[in-house]
């Protein structure tokens, strides 16, 4: 039987980024509101087959599986 376990990736956004975002728009956050009927949430789960030296697209190659 596979291991059905989820894998949480480890990740985190630099504390620099946030304050280059705040520097560049004056807040930190680029919307200050959200219409929920008019918003997506679009999520790109990128394979390692996908980005693998020998079968990536080049703009996909240097992304790190």
């Amino acid at each position: 039987m596979p291991d059905t376990e989820m894998s949480i990736h480890e990740w985190r956004i630099d504390d620099r980024e946030y304050q280059r975002q705040k520097e560049r728009r004056g807040r930190r956050f680029a919307y200050t509101s959200l219409e929920p009927a008019r918003t997506a949430l679009v999520v790109i789960d990128m394979v390692p087959f996908f980005v693998d030296a020998n079968n990536a697209a080049a703009h996909a190659q240097g992304l790190n599986p």
